[in-house]
């Protein structure tokens, strides 16, 4: 069969265009093995190749000047050809802009929930002609209940007349398509596609612009198929906007909760939801994180897998009911109780569920093992699920998750699991108990996804940037991992000494080596639950701020992957490089009293040694900040550290922090400027000319060095990555972002996250939410941010400016929120272009007096600047009583509605 292509597609010199798929002549995906257009007439590449195959995949790819490939967006293109042998196909392709903004509509949030079609009804019935056109339309966006169809001059679409509209087959619908019988068309061939109500038999809606033509059938074999594909359905209308609620499901309440928000109390939240107009759920975490079984492990971005989710959601009554009814009843009543509470009482809900977990496993146990579903499950999900039922099993045998202190199995050894899991083994039932949880979880959260996909609601994940080192992960694949340094942010206004999260880092090389399959596997197992997701410090994709795992504070860290300078960089640029002077501790006596105050003797006899008059250096047993930690960690016992303890502590480690320079962890004769070196006294002590020479080789380091370095780190990894689910890629984008991050994300099509108080421009204060760009996700506030009316009373100067300068208000200003203050702002938000505008669930209820919570500081779900934070927040409302209040729903609703979202 003879297959020819062509396209449209203006180069500029030195640049072709190839095409690539599944088949050998194609080059099966290798762009070195690609099959070379030939450029016929300017902007027109055109190529032609003998093949036998009556199905195929392929992608058109740009070769650039310096030899670099560049794919076209989107899915691959497939042809299916049926059963009749062909002896001649063209394909007519238009090129996929990867920049176009409407991308993101072909993601499963819009195709599989929001946009949803109904079982294809309108299957294509028509005698095979031997000479076919196929006309397909590729576009995203059209109301489920409507079809698109053609419109033209030939009586083959209806010679213009709407009643006679040809409807195309949405079966493979983003992708329509319409067999026509080629020898019956008089060509040039003139047409428009038309929104299309079959049920009354009438145009919706025309196409914008002037009529597409086909000038010629081209085809010259009898037996032969024109397959042209347009791209986009020409439309006027404004571009597609929704609005979204973001809410921890921890912080879910209905009448049946078990003490924290379940995966059954979505249904319910769904509901709400959907009244409201609200068409997305954004969620936190819902990874299982159980490492210390205390509070601590509340903390949902510190999972200890990230395949497995956490047991603590499940609803204990779905599971199944205990025989002895005095223990069931004793169950349900204690939860009840705690969900009478006002905030999360995370250690002591986990205990009672634990506990219920292991009883109704052992009742149910034998026929459990033995189900068909669970039989399914295990088959599907046992690569991951075997290592994390082990992993939990020595976690608590050895009461720590720290593998290195275990007894045995320190070291994962594949064989050695196997038999330790073999159903033979005695102690089978404590691990097959933990398949068990991750069974009935999975099932509960398959549920409520369905159940909100059916509704027309997207449920948007959230994946950490970090897996915890103490983990399945960290256990099993160590290699892929930097389990010596500590993942964590620089210093920004959420925590003056920056951010050290205790994750380890990547070790991207060894990633790269089997294409990231551990990144797409997450990906993967995340599209079972959500359309959308959230990916955290996306940022950590161009580089990560890498802390070494002795130090404790934000600072002390660096980029990774970074190009820190060499000490002749360094002195070339005039700077008197003394490695001593610049990269250990300066201590001074002269500002020793403003750190320790009437301690500071006492600080010099213990910690300091005095190596010239006035000059000091710390002693080997405090040089790191680790040490000084663990130092004063050892101290407390079961008591809080003193005001004087833990002056002397915060002290130490600001003098461990007195340095201009660290030093690279891969490479000890290079060095980073250090962050924020200018409020050290070593910078403030140096003399003017070096100060200026300094700040220029700082600017130049953490502004301008890294640019194009970081961009490719990031093209490497994202779009691999990317491309193992079809969901909604969102991005958070906050904080010291380099200038090459927003050109990735919208060549990437990630939406940025625009919060009005931390605009990304340095020049203003406030983003005025009709500034977000579309592809964005605007919002009044983050789980790491004070809620709208926390961040109000803050600071009443910057709110007054916030009030005269966004709002245009002239009134008097009051430093109180008062409901319809809140309301303008999120009139603001629903008013602006971006996509999505998506709400705390703390903030939409500002605007009622009547719903919103009396204290407001109680409704903080995360303060960053403290390392071991308890996530407890607890919407103070059910969900049953938020259903039932109609005026605030009602009023919700409509401010949606009038928006056009």
């Amino acid at each position: 069969m003879k297959l020819s292509f062509k396209i449209d597609y203006q180069t500029t010199w030195g640049e072709a265009i190839f095409v690539s798929g599944s088949t050998p002549q194609f080059g099966q995906w290798d762009p070195n093995l690609a099959l070379p257009l030939k450029n016929q007439y300017p902007g027109e590449w055109q190529g032609t190749i003998e093949t036998g195959a009556d199905q195929f995949e392929y992608k058109y790819l740009l070769k650039t000047r310096e030899g670099s490939f560049i794919w076209e967006w989107g899915p691959d293109r497939k042809i299916v050809l049926g059963k009749k042998e062909m002896e001649e196909v063209r394909l007519r392709d238009f090129w996929r802009n990867k920049f176009d903004p409407e991308n993101a509509l072909y993601s499963s949030a819009f195709q599989n929930v929001l946009l949803k079609r109904p079982l294809s009804k309108n299957k294509q019935k028509i005698k095979q002609a031997p000479r076919m056109l196929r006309l397909q339309l590729h576009t995203p966006v059209i109301d489920p209940k409507y079809q698109f169809a053609v419109l033209g001059a030939d009586p083959a679409v209806g010679s213009w007349k709407e009643a006679h509209a040809v409807v195309m087959d949405d079966g493979t619908a983003p992708l329509w398509k319409l067999d026509l019988d080629a020898s019956k068309i008089n060509f040039p061939f003139h047409y428009k596609y038309v929104i299309y109500d079959t049920e009354n038999n009438r145009v919706i809606e025309w196409e914008e612009g002037n009529n597409r033509v086909i000038r010629d059938f081209v085809c010259e074999a009898e037996k032969s198929m024109k397959v042209h594909t347009d791209e986009k359905f020409r439309q006027n209308a404004g571009r597609w906007k929704g609005a979204g609620v973001a809410v921890p499901l921890f912080s879910l309440r209905t009448e049946h909760s078990g003490g924290i928000g379940e995966f059954t109390d979505l249904y319910q939240l769904v509901d709400w939801s959907k009244k409201c107009g609200l068409k997305l759920i954004q969620l936190l975490p819902l990874n299982e994180t159980v490492s210390t079984h205390s509070w601590i492990d509340s903390y949902p971005y510190k999972s200890i897998s990230v395949m497995a989710l956490h047991p603590v959601f499940l609803n204990i009554t779905k599971i199944g009911v205990l025989d002895e009814e005095s223990l069931m009843v004793g169950f349900i009543k204690t939860l009840s109780g705690f969900n009478q509470q006002e905030f999360v009482h995370y250690e002591e809900v986990h205990k009672v569920k634990s506990k219920f977990f292991k009883l109704i496993f052992d009742q149910q146990m034998d026929s459990f093992l033995k189900s068909h579903d669970y039989l399914e499950f295990f088959k599907q999900n046992k690569e991951w699920l075997v290592p994390y039922a082990a992993f939990c099993y020595l976690r608590d045998q050895n009461k720590t998750a720290n593998f290195r202190l275990w007894k045995e199995y320190q070291i994962f050894d594949k064989e050695e699991i196997l038999q330790l899991t073999s159903p033979k083994n005695k102690i089978h039932p404590d691990i097959a108990v933990h398949y068990f949880i991750q069974y009935h979880a999975h099932k509960q959260l398959s549920e409520a996804v369905a159940y909100a996909r059916k509704n027309g609601v997207v449920l948007k994940g959230d994946i950490p940037i970090g897996i915890s080192p103490n983990s399945v992960e960290a256990w099993t694949q160590p290699e892929l991992f930097n389990l010596s340094q500590q993942a964590g942010a620089p210093p920004d206004e959420f925590a003056d000494l920056g951010q050290n999260w205790g994750f380890p880092t990547y070790n991207w090389e060894a990633m790269e080596l089997d294409g990231y399959q551990w990144w797409k596997n997450r990906l993967k197992q995340m599209a079972r639950y959500f359309d959308a997701f959230r990916i955290d410090h996306l940022v950590g994709f161009f580089r990560i701020w890498e802390i070494p795992s002795n130090q404790i504070f934000g600072t002390m860290g660096h980029f990774n992957p970074a190009l820190p300078y060499s000490r002749d960089e360094i002195i070339d640029r005039g700077i008197n490089f003394n490695e001593e002077r610049f990269t250990r501790p300066y201590i001074r006596d002269y500002f020793l009293r403003n750190l320790f105050g009437e301690y500071t003797e006492e600080v010099k006899k213990m910690f300091l040694s005095e190596y010239e008059p006035g000059k000091f250096n710390l002693k080997p047993n405090f040089a790191t900040q680790k040490q000084v930690w663990d130092y004063f960690e050892n101290k407390k016992s079961e008591n809080e550290l003193s005001g004087k303890e833990s002056r002397i502590r915060d002290g130490l480690c600001d003098l461990i922090g007195e340095v201009l320079f660290v030093r690279d962890s891969n490479h000890p004769t290079h060095f980073h400027p250090r962050i924020a070196f200018h409020d050290t006294n070593s910078y403030l002590n140096m003399n003017e000319h070096a100060r200026y020479l300094l700040d220029e080789l700082y600017i130049e380091f953490f502004y301008n060095r890294h640019e194009d370095f970081w961009r490719k780190q990031a093209m490497k990894k994202l779009p691999a990555i990317l491309k193992a689910s079809d969901m909604l890629v969102c991005g958070e984008d906050l904080g010291m972002i380099p200038d090459c991050v927003p050109g990735v994300m919208n060549e990437l099509g990630i939406l940025s996250l625009e919060v009005q108080r931390m605009p990304k421009d340095p020049k203003i204060e406030f983003l005025h939410p009709s500034d977000a760009p579309y592809l964005s996700v605007c919002t009044t506030s983050t789980h790491d941010t004070s809620t709208l009316r926390g961040w109000w009373e803050e600071d009443a100067g910057k709110s007054e400016r916030f009030f005269r300068i966004i709002m245009g208000n002239h009134a008097p200003f009051n430093k109180v929120m008062e409901p319809w203050l809140a309301k303008d702002i999120l009139q603001q938000h629903l008013w602006s272009p971006a996509m999505w505008a998506i709400f705390p669930i703390q903030d939409l209820l500002a605007m009622d007096e009547e719903l919103r919570r009396n204290d407001f500081e109680a409704e903080r779900i995360n303060i960053p600047a403290v390392a071991q934070h308890y996530w407890r927040y607890r919407i103070h409302l059910t969900l049953e009583k938020l259903l039932k209040a109609n005026r605030f729903n009602t009023e919700l609703h409509s401010m949606i509605s009038h928006s056009g979202r």
